[in-house]
């Protein structure tokens, strides 16, 4: 639910925070004092369509923040947890930025988002109902959405989609197998060509770099030769290395038998001589092993240049080679088996269709089961809110397909009739403002408890409604207000006087600035405040009284 509204900036309103309950709050107000101005900041900070006319004159930006708790909103959480801006203590925060360069900017939980995100988010949070705001009632989904919850179709929904989705994975994968016959002899054709050129070369794996150091070595022979003799001449042939420390050794050891020689010198040239003899033998080793083979050389330069010639035809490196003749064998045997595939894919495709068909009879049975008895209910609860003529209906029509949907056979829509004669026509186009809101009163009324919007808030809902059907009205929003939260936006009296919390909206002018102000009222408060609503400008103790009665009632 919504916990609290801090607005700054915006129209008259200066700085503005203010904390709501759960149930019913009404928001009053004399005309013209903006009650309707905490509707207009939610709706902006949940994605409604801004203009920097709202932003405060005399500032660069407005801001609007809205609070909300949770704890009881899973289809929220969930929406959060996928877009992976959940805060786990069950709070959400909605921000919106205005500035008067035109930009604006939308944050949730405090992380920069897009306006259709908090558009998306929002409609999850509160949803708005007045001759001026945005209403989800209007909207096919919605309204389907509100059909199911009302028959209780949730557990059957979910088995029906879950159906669906397997048909609809099982025939994606049919879809992609069903090429063209000519195609794909075309492509088994091409398949079967590069992997013949790829066999008859037979590279293997590691063997580009082995060419590689091979074709170094050998184009490299004579130099090597002629540098490991250069090498052994300099360490171990006349005045070489090994003469050299055996020369320093024997006069170390002359030394030593006249005086102690400093640490390991001795031991140290010992050990170095020995190393030198062994470099040369092995080095010696090495130069006979090389052999000038020009032959060996023209055989790998041959080899590499066919492995190279190879790669550039199919676009790799040399050494992705054996990988790639890997890929395209498996490619061909899938191909091979596509008719084999093919036929297991048409009976899933076929298995799951069936069972679709049978969840989505079911589904449709209990919808038609369920439309009289609630184009009843509201209808009843219509007439008794000034529409003593109003008549309500939910059509069914079944959808031309040969595909499973998601959501069923049929796509459902709300009709109304205001008056006697009058054919019934959507609802989007047949009701006003005034109506609607009052309609969707009846409606949130008749699937009280299987909404899952946690906030309701309602824009002059009684307009053009008094006396006893405005009661009858207040006690709804109250009934309401027992299951959900609601903000009721009202100027009558007897709607205000059901609320479990009531709101003072009042303009304050000083120093030739207008303020707007709310005030959530204490009991006394109210008191007056119902009187004011009942009898103008002056308040007699009987219109206190009479505000005191309905207060108590």
């Amino acid at each position: 639910m919504l916990t609290s509204v801090h607005i700054r900036h915006l129209v008259t309103i200066d700085e503005l925070s203010l904390d709501l309950d759960s149930g019913m709050s009404a928001l009053t107000g004399e005309t013209g004092a903006g009650k309707s101005i905490l509707i207009d900041s939610l709706g902006l900070a949940l994605g409604n369509k801004a203009d920097i006319s709202l932003i405060r004159s005399g500032h660069e930006k407005a801001e609007i923040t809205a609070a909300f708790d949770l704890a009881d909103n899973t289809e929220a959480k969930q929406w959060l947890r996928e877009q992976e801006l959940l805060d786990e203590s069950c709070d959400c925060l909605v921000r919106r930025v205005l500035t008067m360069k035109g930009r604006s900017r939308a944050f949730i939980n405090n992380t920069p988002v897009t306006l259709a995100s908090l558009t998306q988010l929002g409609e999850k949070l509160v949803d708005i109902h007045g001759q001026h705001a945005h209403q989800s009632l209007l909207k096919a989904p919605y309204q389907r959405a509100l059909l199911d919850a009302y028959a209780g179709n949730e557990k059957l929904l979910n088995k029906l989609q879950h159906q669906w989705r397997q048909w609809n994975t099982a025939a994606r994968e049919l879809s992609n197998l069903q090429m063209k016959q000519q195609d794909r002899r075309s492509h088994i054709e091409l398949l079967r060509f590069q992997i013949d050129e790829l066999e008859n070369l037979a590279v293997e794996k590691h063997e580009w770099r082995q060419l590689e150091s091979e074709q170094r070595r050998l184009s490299n022979a004579g130099l090597l030769r002629e540098r490991c003799e250069e090498l052994l001449n300099t360490l171990y042939h006349d005045n070489g290395v090994t003469q050299l420390l055996q020369r320093s050794i024997s006069i170390l050891e002359e030394l030593r038998d006249i005086d102690k020689l400093p640490g390991d010198s001795l031991e140290m040239l010992q050990s170095a001589k020995i190393e030198v003899e062994e470099s040369s033998h092995t080095l010696h080793q090495y130069a006979e092993d090389i052999q000038l083979d020009p032959a060996r050389l023209a055989s790998v330069d041959q080899r590499l240049s066919s492995i190279l010639l190879l790669a550039r035809k199919h676009q790799l490196e040399p050494a992705e080679l054996p990988l790639h003749l890997s890929t395209l064998q498996q490619q061909l045997a899938k191909l091979l088996q596509s008719d084999e595939q093919l036929d297991i894919l048409r009976q899933q495709v076929d298995e799951h269709q069936q069972q679709w068909e049978k969840l989505a009879g079911r589904l449709s049975r209990s919808r038609r089961k369920a439309v009289g008895s609630l184009a009843a209910q509201v209808s009843t609860t219509m007439q008794l809110l000034s529409m003593p003529d109003g008549r309500f209906s939910v059509k069914l029509d079944s959808i031309e397909q040969q595909q499973p949907t998601a959501h069923g056979v049929e796509t459902i829509e709300f009709y109304f009739s205001a008056n006697p004669g009058q054919p019934q026509q959507p609802l989007s186009k047949a009701a006003s403002g005034g109506e609607l809101s009052r309609i969707s009163l009846a409606i949130q009324v008749a699937t009280i408890g299987l909404a899952k919007i946690p906030t309701l808030i309602f824009d002059e809902v009684d307009v053009g409604i008094g006396g006893g059907v405005a009661e009858i009205v207040g006690k709804l929003l109250r009934k309401l207000g027992e299951e959900r939260q609601v903000l009721c936006v009202t100027h009558l009296p007897q709607v205000a006087a059901q609320a479990h919390h009531h709101l003072l909206v009042e303009k304050q002018r000083h120093n030739n600035s207008t303020q707007t102000r709310i005030t959530p009222l204490e009991e006394g408060q109210r008191v007056d405040e119902v009187a004011r609503m009942l009898g103008g400008v002056e308040m007699t103790e009987r219109t206190l009284e009479h505000a005191q009665e309905m207060l108590s009632t």
